[in-house]
C-alpha cells in the first residue's frame, strides 16, 4: 500500500526479518549514470520540546539574529530538499515533552501534527518522549485517544516509523519499537537504527515506566547492525539520543564512545540530549548534533557506490534556522495559528505581579547556594501540601520568573513537565541521607528547599548540620513531612521511596500549586537567594563549621581574597584595617593600578599592597582622610565598610542607588549621607544585620564581619 508524507510517495512493506521497511518509490527517471554514485540529502533535528512557536534572538556571525519557529525551519529544509529528491527527514528524540504550554496543553499533538505534515521519514525516542511513561509514548507513535480526554480523541499518531533498537519492557522482555527500518533510494538500501541514551530510566518519572529497561547502545547497534549486514544493507545510520560535545576538531561525549565501539559498517550518528551544535569525525564515523529547540538543523550530503551499496563520502553542515529572507511555510503557520488561538485563553490567566525578574535554577556552592525562584517554588509545593518542609530539583526550573505580569503561561513555561506533588513522611536522619544523594562532586547541591536550612561540607560533600526556619539544629530522630514532585520521588538515586514511613500523598500538579500559591500573595511576589544551604570547610582552627562566618569565610579563602593571621587561625573577632578591607575589595573585583595615590602614608606598605590601595583610589573605592593620607592601619568602622561596599556595587554594576529614607536603624545620623545611604542600601539587600534598631556605624569592622558582608555582595555581583 502507498500513502502520502509531506510531498513524498513512500511504500510500506512487512517482512519477518525487518518489521518495517520504507522504500522510496522512483518518479520516473533517476538522472543517474550507470555506475554514477548516488547522492543522498540527510536533514535532521533533535531536541525540539515542542517549542514548535518560540523564536530567539542569538549571535549569528557576530550579528544580532532572529531565529526559530518550526515553519521557517519546514521552509529551509523544503528549500534544500528542492535541491535533490533524495532528500530524507529525521530526528533524533526529545522532540516531545519538557514543552511549552502551546504544545503541552494539547499532549504535545501538535509536534506530531507538525512533523507529519514537514513529511518527517525516521525518528527515535529520547528521555522525554517517556515524560508520561512507555503506554503515553506508544500512543503518541500509534495514535489513538488519551485516556483521560487529554488532546484529539481523533490523534492519528506519526506517520513515519519510530525506531528504538535497547529499549525494552522488562514486563514482556520485548522491545518496545522495532529496531530499525529500511528505506530503498535509487536501489540502495539505507538502514536507520535507533537508540536512547542508557541513563533513561534514571531521568524519567517512574510512573508509567516501571518496566522501562534500556540497554548498552554499543551492543544494540552492533547486534542490528549485523542483522542489516545479513540482508545486504551497508549504508547504515544512527539517531542516537546521547550527548556530544566539540571544541575545534575534538570533543567528548557518549555518542563518541559509541562511535569508537560500533561496527564500521555504520557511517553517521546523528546525536542529541546535551543540545551542542556538532559537526565532527570519530573513528571515520560523521557525528553531527543540531543544537536545540528548532534554532538549526543539519544538512549532511552522502554518496553510495552503487556497485557495493556502501556510503564512500560524507560531509555535513549545521544550519541555523533564520527568519530573515525565507518566508515561512504557511501549512505550518496555520498549524501554530490554530493552537496559539486554542490556548490563549489558558496562557493568559492572572496570577500575580513581580517587581523583578527572579531567577533559579539548581543549586550552587558557597555561602549563598540557593535562589530566588527555586526558593519560591519550593515554599509554594510545601504551602499547598501543608508539609514541614519542601524539595525542588533545579532541573525542573527551566526559565526565569520575569518582572511584570505574571500568568499561568509564564509559570509554565518555568514548570513545563506537568509533575505531580507527592508528599511523604520521613526521620530527620534519613532525610540527611536523601540530601547527601544531590550533592555532587562537580556543583555542589542541586535541590532548592524550604522549611528548614542545612550546611553541607565542602570537602567531603556532606551534609554537615541541619537547622529550623529560626537555627536552631534539626532534631534527627524526629519524623517530619516532606513534598517533593512524582519525578524526584521515583529517582531510585534519591532514595526517597526507601525511606517513606506510611503511604505518600499526591498533591496537585506543581505549575498549578505555583500558580495557586502566587495568587495567595497580597501585594507583588518577592523572592530571593538566602542562603538557606550554604558550603562549610574546616580550614581555620578558630572558625570551625559551625561558626557562623565559616561558610563566607571559606568562600572568599577559595577565592584568594583573605588569608589567615597564621596556618591555622583566622582571628575572626579581631578588628580589620582600612588597608585590609580595601584590599579585599580590589581583588574581589580584580582591579588593577595604572597610576600612584596621592597618599604619602602607604609608601612603607608592601609593594603589592601600595598597588591595591592605587587601583582602590583610581576606581572611587576609597577616600583619604585627607589629600595625601589615607590611615591604612586605623580599624576600619561598621560605616566606613558598607560605605567602601556600595561604592564597589555601583562600580561593578553601573548603577547608582540613592535611598531618600533609612527606616531600619536609629543610630545613623552622625553619619554623612553618603554613609546614611549606604547602610540603608547595605540593610535593604541583605548584606548587614544590625543589633535590633542599631547598626553601631561607629563601631570596629571585625574580620569576619567583613568575610560575610563583602562575600554576600560578591555573590550579587556575579
Amino acid at each position: 500500500m502507498f500513502k502520502k508524507v509531506g510531498n513524498k510517495l513512500v511504500g510500506v512493506a512487512i517482512s519477518a526479518t525487518v518489521a518495517m521497511g520504507f522504500f522510496l518509490v522512483p518518479a520516473g527517471e533517476t538522472g543517474y549514470a550507470q555506475g554514477e554514485n548516488i547522492q543522498v540529502q540527510l536533514l535532521g533535528v533533535n531536541d525540539l520540546h515542542g517549542f514548535y512557536t518560540s523564536t530567539y534572538t542569538e549571535m549569528i556571525d557576530g550579528v544580532e539574529t532572529e531565529i526559530g519557529r518550526m515553519d521557517y525551519l519546514a521552509a529551509h529544509m523544503k528549500n534544500r530538499e528542492a535541491e535533490n529528491p533524495n532528500t530524507l527527514l529525521v530526528h533524533s528524540g526529545d522532540m516531545i515533552g519538557g514543552s511549552p504550554l502551546v504544545s503541552a496543553a494539547f499532549q504535545d499533538e501538535p509536534i506530531v501534527e507538525v512533523m507529519n505534515a514537514m513529511g518527517f521519514d525516521f525518528g527515535t525516542a529520547g528521555n522525554h518522549e517517556f515524560d508520561e511513561g512507555i503506554a503515553e509514548y506508544l500512543r503518541m507513535v500509534n495514535g489513538g485517544a488519551h485516556p483521560e480526554g487529554k488532546g484529539d480523541e481523533d490523534y492519528a499518531g506519526m506517520d513515519f516509523p519510530n525506531v528504538l533498537a535497547n529499549a525494552i519492557d522488562s514486563s514482556t522482555g520485548e522491545l518496545i519499537l522495532e529496531p530499525y527500518a529500511v528505506t530503498e533510494i535509487e536501489g540502495q538500501k539505507v538502514g536507520f537504527i535507533g537508540v536512547a541514551t542508557t541513563e533513561t530510566p534514571s531521568i524519567v518519572v517512574r510512573q508509567g515506566n516501571e518496566n522501562l529497561e534500556v540497554t548498552d547502545e554499543v551492543e544494540a547497534i552492533n547486534k542490528y547492525t549485523e542483522e542489516l549486514k545479513e540482508q545486504g544493507v551497508k549504508s547504515i545510520i544512527v539517531l542516537a539520543h546521547n550527548p556530544v560535545d566539540q571544541e575545534g576538531e575534538g570533543g567528548e561525549g557518549s555518542a563518541d564512545e559509541i562511535a569508537r565501539n560500533i561496527d564500521d559498517e555504520v557511517d553517521i550518528i546523528l546525536a542529541g540530549h546535551n543540545h551542542q551544535e556538532v559537526n565532527r569525525t570519530v573513528n571515520d564515523i560523521l557525528i553531527v548534533q543540531a543544537y536545540e529547540y528548532g534554532k538549526a538543523f543539519v544538512d549532511v550530503d552522502f554518496e553510495i557506490d552503487p556497485a557495493t551499496g556502501d556510503i564512500v563520502s560524507k560531509e555535513a553542515e549545521v544550519v541555523f534556522n533564520v527568519q530573515e529572507g525565507i518566508e515561512p511555510d504557511p501549512k505550518i503557520t496555520a498549524i501554530i495559528d490554530k493552537y496559539e488561538a486554542q490556548v490563549e485563553d489558558v496562557r493568559a490567566q492572572y496570577a500575580g505581579d513581580a517587581p523583578f525578574t527572579i531567577t533559579g535554577g539548581y543549586g550552587s556552592r558557597g555561602p549563598i547556594g540557593d535562589n530566588g525562584l527555586g526558593n519560591l517554588i519550593a515554599d509554594g509545593m510545601a504551602w499547598e501540601m501543608d508539609a514541614d518542609f519542601a524539595l525542588m530539583n533545579g532541573g525542573g526550573i527551566r526559565e526565569s520568573l520575569y518582572e511584570g505580569e505574571i500568568t499561568y503561561g509564564d509559570l509554565f513555561d518555568i514548570q513545563p513537565f506537568g509533575n505531580t506533588l507527592t508528599k511523604f513522611t520521613i526521620k530527620g536522619e534519613d532525610l540527611v541521607t536523601v540530601l547527601n544523594t544531590q550533592l555532587s562532586d562537580q556543583y555542589g547541591p542541586d535541590f532548592s528547599i524550604s522549611g528548614f536550612n542545612y550546611t553541607w561540607d565542602g570537602d567531603t560533600n556532606t551534609i554537615d548540620t541541619l537547622y529550623d526556619v529560626d537555627g536552631n539544629p534539626l532534631n534527627l530522630d524526629e519524623e517530619y513531612t516532606v513534598v517533593v514532585n512524582n519525578y524526584m520521588y521515583g529517582r531510585e538515586a534519591h532514595r526517597m521511596e526507601e525511606f517513606t514511613i506510611g503511604e505518600p500523598e499526591i498533591g496537585p500538579v506543581d505549575v498549578d500549586a505555583s500558580f495557586d500559591y502566587i495568587q495567595s500573595f497580597d501585594g507583588p511576589v518577592e523572592a530571593y537567594a538566602e542562603g538557606r544551604y550554604q558550603e562549610v570547610r574546616s580550614i581555620f582552627d578558630d572558625v570551625p563549621t559551625s561558626h557562623w562566618a565559616n561558610p563566607f569565610v571559606a568562600d572568599l579563602y577559595a577565592s584568594d581574597i583573605v588569608k589567615g593571621t597564621t596556618p591555622a587561625t583566622f582571628s575572626p573577632g579581631n578588628s580589620l584595617t582600612r588597608v585590609q578591607f580595601a584590599s579585599m575589595l580590589v581583588r574581589s573585583l580584580e582591579l588593577e593600578a595604572e597610576g600612584t595615590s596621592p597618599f604619602e602614608d602607604t609608601t612603607r606598605l608592601a609593594a603589592q599592597t601600595q598597588e591595591e590601595i592605587t587601583a582602590a583610589y583610581e576606581n572611587g573605592l576609597i577616600k583619604g582622610t585627607s589629600a595625601t593620607t589615607f590611615k591604612p592601619n586605623q580599624a576600619i568602622t561598621r560605616g566606613q565598610m558598607v560605605t567602601m561596599l556600595k561604592r564597589a556595587f555601583e562600580l561593578e554594576t553601573g548603577e547608582q542607588f540613592v535611598v531618600s529614607e533609612n527606616d531600619t536603624f536609629t543610630d545613623l545620623g552622625n553619619l554623612d549621607e553618603e554613609a546614611q545611604s549606604a547602610v540603608q542600601w547595605a540593610a535593604d539587600y541583605g548584606i548587614v544585620m544590625g543589633y535590633d534598631d542599631l547598626f553601631k556605624p561607629w563601631a570596629s569592622a571585625t574580620r569576619a564581619q567583613s568575610s560575610k558582608v563583602l562575600s554576600i555582595h560578591n555573590y550579587l555581583i556575579r
